[in-house]
């Protein structure tokens, strides 16, 4: 299965490379001075022109915001949710029966002895709501949601989990405010349109990291905003999540949306548009698309050729900011 991955993305690394220049970074430093981090960048964008970036942001937020984030596995998940349940279990009247948790791959079940067979079954339903409280509580404090991988009808059978990269660009805006003041600094009176077509170069030649699948890694790979610039690398999540967290904080009322292809991400901006731009209708808006990952340098409102063939063919889901 590993194999497959590395295949899937070495194919779409190819792809991008084959059409497009690929995107060149100049240079990178971090530097501490006190309770802030500079971060100097200088890189090339489509036209070969070079463009610098500087700002400062706290280092408390750099060392320290989603440090705890990790990777969910199915026995982490499974290890919170049984703690849960023989507390629930602990407060039961032993004197009516007693219940055996039995721990399943993607679920558990339970054993009950009782004479009373209501007892059992009022218990039975008590107890498997605990159980899917459970879950929700542990996704929500590790900041996964649940995900219906794209290709699979909407079942059960096929839910799998992934970050919150609507909560994660959220919640990343305050540490941002340093940033944002930089780049309005250097961009004064720019449009939505102007900034994002800025910051898609720039997120372009911070250097690509291999997205993991998202049905079978569970967040392995993903990186915070904040950590993809502490780290000066990131997937097309991460780097999607990042651009849509700058931009909402600078424009709060634009509708922003995430889209989500096969191993792939890009990110919507209701901005001003050209007649040639590519856009996506999701609710009456249009939306158009751009995608920060690289090492592509994919122009702003275009879009790669096999981006364009899985949205034509309406293989793709999406998520509003």
């Amino acid at each position: 299965m590993q194999n497959k991955i590395l295949v899937q993305a070495a194919s779409l690394l190819l792809l991008i490379l084959s059409s497009n220049l690929a995107a060149e970074q100049l240079s990178f430093k971090k530097v501490r001075t006190g309770d802030q981090t500079k971060f100097s960048y200088k890189w090339k964008d489509v036209n070969s022109d070079i463009l610098e970036f500087d700002f400062k942001l706290a280092t408390k937020n750099v060392n320290s915001d989603f440090r705890h984030f990790k990777a969910l596995t199915p026995s982490r998940l499974q290890m919170y949710s049984v703690k849960k349940l023989k507390q629930a279990i602990a407060k039961l009247d032993p004197r009516k029966g007693s219940v055996k948790i039995q721990p399943r791959y993607q679920n558990v079940d339970f054993e009950f002895r009782s004479t009373d067979r209501d007892w059992m079954k009022q218990q039975s339903a008590a107890l498997h709501q605990v159980y899917n409280s459970s879950l929700k509580e542990f996704l929500h404090k590790e900041y996964y949601i649940e995900f219906q991988p794209i290709g699979y009808k909407a079942d059960k059978s096929h839910l799998t989990y992934k970050p919150d990269h609507v909560r994660f660009a959220k919640e990343s805006q305050q540490s941002f405010r340093p940033l944002i003041k930089s780049l309005s600094q250097k961009l004064p009176g720019a449009t939505a349109r102007t900034t994002s077509i800025f910051l898609l170069s720039f997120f372009q030649s911070i250097p690509y990291s291999t997205l993991e699948s998202r049905v079978e890694s569970n967040g392995a790979g993903f990186s915070p905003p904040i950590k993809v610039l502490a780290n000066n690398r990131g997937d097309c999540d991460s780097k999607v999540t990042l651009m849509a967290s700058i931009i909402k904080a600078m424009y709060p009322k634009l509708q922003i949306i995430i889209v989500y292809i096969p191993d792939h991400a890009l990110i919507g901006l209701h901005v001003s548009h050209l007649s040639t731009d590519y856009r996506l209708d999701v609710e009456g808006l249009h939306y158009t698309l751009a995608e920060p990952t690289g090492p592509g340098l994919i122009e702003f409102a275009e879009i790669s050729e096999r981006s364009r063939r899985f949205i034509d063919s309406g293989i793709y889901q999406v998520e509003s900011f």
